[in-house]
């Protein structure tokens, strides 16, 4: 199993070293990649979220400052050489098309080919109307999101017909660095966008503390690629979750939530429903996150 890092790029206040110590000592310590989060805005008011059926406070230490994604992600090329730049996940439909496959063939270009673009619809209707954006038909518009992404990192001259965000037969530059196209994992809240995955995208990007749930997801991911004509052994799923330190946590607990090695165990056990990348963001400082990390690579090596 290949192992990132979900880098906290987010938070009541964000410490710009400390991602750079993360992304680095990762690297170092011989893991596959780091990975950033986006969040446009977070409304002093009350928000209604997918499957919740009341509405909710979003937490301040969680979305009151996020370091914009893609830019982390420029600035950890320069100072990285191996490592894979993962966004988990870009907020897609809060910018056209045309920009965000430019923003993301350009880190591209500058890591010598080593994005993977995670990207998800957005929920939150505040930050789609900061964006002049509508809030509804997500499902449509992400595919004809997709669509355009590729188009753009395809041979010019770029030509995108119809849409929210047409595109006239157009030089469009800069490509993805030696590849046809970026890879993107979508990310997902509904069974829906589940099977949109299996259908359009190159992966599947869950974010599960619950192991039933995952085990659910997956079977209906592999059921919709095969119905597809796809291969579900050839696309990838690279599963996030927040590893939390905790020495009292037993029967019932969710994912990742323990010691060391029950994130082992954990990581075993999701490793046989086929995931094949595992990204955590761990509760702790980050010479403690890389040290915790690199026990568990050990553990999950032998």
């Amino acid at each position: 199993m290949e192992l990132g890092v979900a880098l906290p790029n987010a938070g009541a206040a964000v410490v710009a070293e400390d991602l750079v110590r993360l992304a680095t000592g990762a690297e170092a310590a011989g893991l596959h990649s780091v990975w950033v989060m986006d969040r446009w805005l977070r409304p002093r008011g009350a928000v209604t979220m997918p499957g919740v059926p009341v509405p909710v406070e979003l937490p301040a230490e969680g979305y009151a400052c996020v370091l914009d994604p893609i830019d982390v992600l420029a600035h950890l090329a320069a100072l990285t050489r191996r490592v894979r730049l993962g966004t988990s996940a870009v907020l897609a439909l809060l910018q056209p098309p045309v920009l965000l496959a430019r923003r993301l063939a350009t880190v591209d270009q500058l890591s010598r080919g080593r994005v993977v673009a995670g990207l998800a619809p957005g929920w939150m209707r505040e930050e789609f109307a900061a964006a002049g954006a509508p809030a509804g038909s997500t499902g449509r518009r992400v595919e004809e999101h997709l669509a355009a992404l590729r188009a753009v990192w395809g041979p010019d001259p770029v030509e995108v017909p119809g849409g929210a965000h047409p595109v006239a037969p157009s030089d469009v530059g800069p490509k993805p660095f030696g590849r046809a196209a970026i890879p993107v994992l979508l990310g997902y809240s509904t069974a829906a966008g589940i099977r949109r995955a299996a259908r359009l995208a190159d992966g599947l990007h869950p974010y599960r503390t619950d192991l039933d749930e995952l085990a659910a997801d997956l079977a209906v991911f592999r059921a919709a690629a095969a119905e597809a004509g796809r291969d579900p052994a050839a696309l990838p799923v690279v599963l996030r979750g927040d590893a939390v330190p905790d020495q009292d946590a037993g029967e019932g607990r969710p994912l990742f939530r323990g010691t060391v090695e029950q994130w082992a165990q954990d990581a075993r056990r999701v490793a046989e429903l086929g995931v094949g990348h595992l990204v955590l963001q761990v509760a702790a400082p980050p010479e403690t996150t890389l040290d915790t990390l690199a026990d568990l690579r050990e553990r999950l090596d032998h």
